[in-house]
């Protein structure tokens, strides 16, 4: 396990030195093994994990497929339902890069020095770029797969030292693009494997999609991007509507309108913290207005979204102590961050075991309720004080 260092080198327009590099995690077994080529920049290898990870078994989920598709190209397919919530694959990058422009030597060398197979399939991705923009085909297949990576999660680098990283995966890089995608990536930079995962539910015969931009952005600004980066013109059903008429105007005005206050919904409405402490709000006005994000995310195919919006009503159903109602939406909370987020669903799978007895915050707004409706009654002013720093129980 180790890291194999070579000649330095610039990108263009920079003198900032890089070097080629080999990473190969070697487990127990002979098919536990990962190799990663790539360029790094000298200040982030003392940042890469030390001792690094041993390596992840790649994993594929026995219903997901890769398939052509009528014009597209290959793409990947549900062979069965696949309920929200389930790892669909787990792969290491193939390549790792920043995101500088190099000669056409290095990036030949970079995918020379994957092993023989693993090159062979990435050799096989979609290259959207000419050989004029591009003349190593390599850096075609990266400039039109590669997603980004963050090689810095502690923020250890001085801001101007920052820069951006991508990593390329034959595999998970064969889902096409959808402003409504049913699937995410996320990427684990302490065991450098990215794992593919459903956020709804993928019916039998399904494309498992992901999205290649902000879904929050306005349908023209997406539509401008994609042809710029990936040279195509997305065919989603958000974006793959007439635009002449004043009744298809006004269809994409209210799909952008309701996805930008998706994008900014949690930052623009009550929320469960602020709300349970001010009693002079209605019981269900957070629970009303999370309703209403998740209508909307479901309209707008936007449900890599939905697990903020779940999460908040299961916590105010605890604050209410409704037990049936929030063991529904902390099911649900657990269920969409379990790949995402697998402390926080944890703590949920605690609190679920007894929640009037494991959360400190369970029922504390319907007993001040009842509190105040007997105060009322003896005529005495309502004036309550509570710290609640440790009260909510809010995961972190």
């Amino acid at each position: 396990m180790g890291i194999n260092e070579h000649e330095t080198f610039t990108a263009e327009g920079s003198s900032k030195q890089y070097r080629l590099h080999t990473i190969s995690l070697h487990g127990s077994e002979p098919d536990d093994e990962a190799v990663i080529s790539c360029i790094l920049a000298a200040n982030l290898i003392p940042l890469l994990p030390d001792p690094l990870p041993c390596p992840t078994k790649k994993y594929e989920h026995p219903a997901v497929r890769v398939l052509q598709t009528e014009h597209k190209g290959a793409g990947l397919f549900a062979l069965q339902d696949i309920p929200a919530g389930q790892v669909l694959l787990v792969e290491y990058p193939a390549l790792i890069l920043p995101a500088g422009k190099f000669s056409r030597e290095v990036y030949d060398e970079l995918g020379a020095r994957l092993p023989e197979k693993r090159r062979e399939e990435l050799m096989s991705m979609a290259n959207a770029r000419s050989k004029e923009e591009c003349p190593s085909y390599v850096e075609g297949i990266v400039r039109t797969n590669a997603l980004q990576l963050e090689l810095d999660p502690k923020g250890r680098l001085p801001e101007e030292e920052k820069e951006f990283y991508g990593g390329v995966y034959p595999y998970i890089n064969r889902a096409n693009h959808s402003c409504g995608p049913n699937a995410m990536v996320k990427w684990d930079p302490a065991r450098f494997v990215t794992t593919f995962y459903s956020i709804r539910d993928i019916s039998a015969g399904e494309e498992i999609v992901k999205t290649y931009v902000n879904p929050a952005l306005p349908r023209q600004t997406r539509l401008d991007i994609l042809e710029k980066n990936y040279r195509f013109t997305c065919d989603c059903p958000w974006c793959n509507v007439g635009h002449s008429t004043p009744q298809e105007l006004a269809q994409i005005a209210a799909s952008d309108r309701d996805r930008a206050l998706l994008g900014t919904w949690i930052f623009t409405h009550p929320g469960y913290k602020k709300w349970c402490r001010d009693l002079a709000r209605a019981d269900d006005v957070v629970i009303s207005s999370y309703l209403e994000a998740l209508s909307l995310s479901e309209k707008e195919g936007m449900h890599g979204l939905q697990n903020l919006f779940v999460e908040e009503i299961a916590m105010c159903y605890s604050a209410l102590g409704d037990l049936d109602a929030f063991q529904k939406w902390a099911k649900k909370t657990i269920q969409l961050t379990k790949v995402e987020d697998p402390v926080r669903a944890a703590r949920f799978e605690e609190w679920l075991v007894d929640p009037p007895k494991k959360m400190k915050q369970w029922g504390w707004r319907k007993t001040q309720r009842e509190l105040s409706e007997k105060r009322s009654k003896k005529g005495v002013s309502e004036i309550i004080v509570v710290d609640l720093s440790d009260m909510l129980g809010f995961p972190e």
